[in-house]
């Protein structure tokens, strides 16, 4: 793969990879030494990385949609950001709700040995709303 078309490749891997609950799958595009911080949290390897997506199993699903991406090559690292929007989706009192997030990720992607994966994925929060769906 030309190494201009893996920083949308990885983005679009890890929001199927969240949205299908595929955390198993994470590995393909994430580095053993894998960093992630936001707000109100930090993991410092995968495998807690993997783990933390736990949490997301309290949510009926998930949906993200990207937006913006860019970024440039340096060597054998790709530093970037990518927009996304996150939808959450729950029941409260009988009606279903979604917390919406747009995110910033500030990513880092490194090549090793010709495959590129996630070394850094920061998750700058924007905005979030919390509101019932169906315009209830």
């Amino acid at each position: 793969m030309d190494k201009h078309a893996i920083p949308l490749y990885v983005a679009n891997q890890y929001v199927r990879i969240v949205d299908d609950r595929k955390f198993n799958e994470a590995d393909q595009i994430l580095w053993p030494d894998f960093t992630q911080q936001g707000p109100g949290f930090s993991t410092e390897s995968r495998a807690a990385f993997i783990n933390s997506l736990e949490f997301l199993r309290q949510y009926s699903r998930t949906f993200h949609f990207l937006g913006s991406q860019f970024g440039e090559w340096t060597g054998d690292t790709y530093s970037g950001e990518t927009y996304c929007i996150a939808s959450h989706f729950y029941m409260k009192e009988e009606i279903e709700r979604t917390t919406d997030m747009g995110i910033r990720y500030q990513d880092i992607i490194e090549l090793r040995d010709g495959v590129g994966k996630y070394i850094k994925r920061d998750l700058k929060l924007v905005w979030t709303e919390d509101r019932p769906l169906g315009g209830q």
